[in-house]
């Protein structure tokens, strides 16, 4: 799933609790932006070893995109050439998951398949992002500094336990 979808798609997530009660305002509200939202379909397929992810947008557009998983040598040149991480960290407005997903989005404009990641501790999340390459398998980088980071649940990142790892594609 591109990652331009998953907020919306979290948000929709973490408010149907209060759908359930009739706020009837808010339910036509979703409705309407979730009916807007061009969904792609997804099909996974080999190609000479590595796999690919093609998408279909169901837009006006009818564009098709081709994912591939990179070689650890093409992340890094991508990640040397973007410019994320030149960013200001803002909190509040401009966070670790929006690094992450602008590194995801650049990513997927040069036809590189990369992951949103969140790192969840005992208290709070960190996002960075992954790629599976066909090389050296998967790879996390920190998109606030470029850095090549090795988290395991059970392990420590920024000085706090890591208790799970959720990477979304």
């Amino acid at each position: 799933m591109p990652s331009r979808l998953i907020f919306p798609l979290l948000a929709i997530l973490l408010l149907s609790p209060w759908l359930a009660y009739g706020d009837t305002a808010l339910q036509e509200t979703l409705h309407t932006e979730v009916t807007e939202l061009a969904v792609p379909t997804w099909s996974v397929y080999a190609t000479g070893g590595e796999s690919a992810v093609s998408s279909e947008s169901v837009g006006s557009s009818s564009q098709a995109t081709e994912l591939k998983n990179p070689t650890f040598e093409e992340v890094r040149d991508f990640i040397l050439r973007d410019p994320t991480s030149r960013n200001e960290f803002v909190l509040n407005q401009y966070e670790c998951r929006h690094f992450a997903t602008d590194v995801n989005n650049n990513a997927e404009v040069e036809g590189l398949r990369a992951a949103f990641v969140l790192l969840g501790f005992e208290r709070g999340q960190h996002a960075v992002v992954a790629f599976d390459t066909t090389d050296r398998g998967l790879v996390y980088i920190e998109p606030q500094t470029d850095a090549v980071i090795h988290p395991e649940v059970g392990g420590k990142y920024q000085e706090k336990e890591i208790k799970e790892i959720l990477i979304a594609w």
